[in-house]
């Protein structure tokens, strides 16, 4: 069993509370840096406007763990991948390995921080704070089987917008809007 989100894209109105809910409960203090990405799609064009909530997408194959010279990485049994941020030296190196920049660095703290799917949380029963908080329910969490079962029109990249599923297996369903397809 692999952990991962669904996006709903075509109803995403790009309101970002799931961005703000992840970095007050995930960060809350330490850092105003946002692990969770609300991207603009056709930016310009009112008519045409569409946004796109994406974090890190739990790979099955993450470059950001390959690549840390210091194993700060580690992917758990259920496919979330953590962060050690006491082993974490702020080289970066996770950042310009993966290939959906979902690591991010901090200057304040010279640290960088990744989404974890709120594990403190799904340990406890809880949703994700970006899944809990959505007011559209846009945003699922879960077996990444299971959300494919649910969306079989959902995909796991998005040309132009995403980088290959091929990269690193990435655990995130997508359903797109036809404006941007």
């Amino acid at each position: 069993m692999a952990l991962g989100f669904f996006t709903n894209n075509k109803d995403c109105y790009g309101c970002k509370t799931c961005s703000m809910a992840c970095m007050t409960t995930r960060l809350s203090g330490q850092t105003e840096t946002f692990l969770r990405k609300v991207e603009v799609i056709l930016d310009g064009q009112a008519q045409a406007q569409s946004f796109l909530s994406l974090a890190c997408n739990h790979c099955d194959e993450p470059a950001c763990m390959a690549n840390c010279p210091v194993g700060a990485y580690t992917k758990l049994d259920n496919g979330v991948v953590v962060q050690n941020h006491e082993l974490c030296i702020g080289c970066k190196t996770c950042i310009s390995a993966c290939p959906y920049s979902a690591p991010v660095f901090d200057e304040a703290s010279t640290s960088t921080y990744k989404c974890d799917m709120c594990i403190d949380r799904l340990e406890r029963g809880d949703l994700p704070a970006c899944v809990e908080a959505c007011p559209g329910a846009n945003i699922e969490q879960g077996d990444i089987e299971a959300l494919a079962k649910a969306h079989p029109d959902a995909v796991r990249e998005v040309a132009g917008l995403t980088a290959s599923a091929n990269e690193t297996k990435p655990n995130v369903l997508i359903a797109v809007d036809p404006k941007i397809a």
